[in-house]
């Protein structure tokens, strides 16, 4: 399937950030969220999962408005909460590297 990124699933770093609780945007479970997630890792571990993905900089999650980290469209080709384990798996062999 190409990429497309109308039909694309939007990461935002929060989803993955152990600082933060479910109802200030974090989506994985605790055990998978990192501290400090980098749009960097995030597109690496995307890379690992040989998906079609698109950076957007200068975007910012809504709830943290100050912080413009940006946000990653990536290729809907799975349902997102499977997607968001994937990532979240990767990032964490990744930060532990």
């Amino acid at each position: 399937m190409a990429f497309d990124a109308d039909k694309a699933w939007v990461l935002w770093p929060e989803y993955f950030d152990s600082s933060r609780s479910r109802s200030q945007g974090r989506r994985v479970p605790k055990e998978l969220s990192i501290q400090n997630p980098q749009m960097e890792n995030i597109i690496k571990a995307v890379d690992t999962l040989q998906l079609g993905h698109k950076m957007e900089e200068g975007k910012s999650y809504p709830a943290a408005w100050w912080n413009k980290q940006g946000l990653l469209l990536v290729e809907n080709n799975m349902p997102k909460n499977e997607l968001l384990i994937k990532v979240a798996q990767k990032l964490k062999k990744i930060q532990k590297n």
